[in-house]
């Protein structure tokens, strides 16, 4: 082996030594990105679970005051509260304007599923599939469905025939999908036990399931309602709604706070809290991590 040959492979050797140097060095770097992202990710993921929670806070500090001083109004509209550069959106719902699974009848329930879309059919089917969960005998409605329903559709249980536990349970029933759940699971409620709902709390979708309402008429009584509780005045008339599916509770002693804290369009953390009434002392029941959005928009 001459000179050559020798300087050849020394210089071969070189490259290969290089090469294998440049690719460690590489990984390394990835690597250092790598942690460092994690470590972001981790930071991130706390503020925004702490600022859902901060929001929550400020939603209970606000229920505490005189009802008069509240400038939140408990209709489940989105309250905007920025924290640095985090966004948090507050909802607040007195139970009296949503629709108790348990206890509504056949048209809010139906009416609700049509401001999601609902066909006749379909529609028709859930109202008296949720009906016959609910209740307590194995008699199939017209359009119902009973265990042997359930059977046939391939499912491994039937339906509870008890009242529902949670909300989330109506997923269950046989008919519902995802998509319909989460268009109407904001309006529902299981601390409403009466088959009407209070108007001057009801969100935008619990008024527009009320019979013979239409858009214009329900966003200019919202709008309405809204300034005169910013202006301190007397709530506006609820005569234009079918007074039979009315309540005139206007104490609503229960309440769900909803909270969502968001930084740019990757980092969400979403809370639920249940401030219920116990012999006229309001007791934080429960607090959950939700999973279904309220605050719905493009980047959503």
């Amino acid at each position: 082996m001459n000179i050559k040959q020798n300087r050849g492979i020394a210089l071969i050797s070189v490259l290969w030594v290089l090469l294998l140097l440049t690719l460690l060095a590489t990984g390394l770097s990835l690597n250092s990105r790598s942690q460092a992202q994690q470590s972001a990710n981790i930071t991130h993921g706390t503020q925004v679970r702490h600022a859902a929670d901060a929001g929550l806070q400020l939603a209970l500090l606000m229920l505490a005051q005189p009802e008069e001083q509240q400038i939140w109004l408990a209709d489940g509209s989105a309250n905007l509260v920025m924290l640095d550069d985090i966004e948090i959106r507050v909802a607040l719902f007195n139970e009296s304007g949503r629709i108790d699974l348990n206890a509504a009848g056949p048209e809010l329930l139906g009416g609700l599923l049509t401001t999601a879309g609902v066909d006749d059919d379909l529609r028709a089917r859930l109202v008296d599939a949720i009906m016959d969960w609910r209740d307590g005998d194995d008699l199939r409605r017209l359009n119902g469905a009973e265990a042997d329903d359930y059977l046939a559709a391939g499912l491994d249980y039937g339906p509870g025939n008890a009242p529902f536990l949670a909300v989330d349970e109506l997923l269950r029933v046989l008919g519902m999908t995802p998509d319909i759940y989460r268009q109407i699971r904001h309006s529902l409620t299981l601390n409403n036990p009466q088959n009407s709902i209070n108007p001057l709390y009801a969100p935008r979708q619990v008024l527009l399931a009320l019979p013979g309402t239409d858009e214009l008429t329900v966003d200019q009584f919202i709008a309405d309602r809204r300034r005169r509780h910013e202006e301190g005045q007397p709530a506006p008339a609820t005569d234009i709604f079918p007074r039979l599916l009315l309540s005139d509770d206007s104490s609503g002693v229960n309440y769900t706070i909803y909270t969502e804290a968001r930084m740019n369009t990757v980092y969400r953390y979403r809370l639920t809290a249940s401030l219920l009434d116990h012999g006229g002392i309001p007791i934080l029941e429960q607090i959950t991590q939700a999973f279904t959005p309220l605050f719905i928009e493009p980047d959503a």
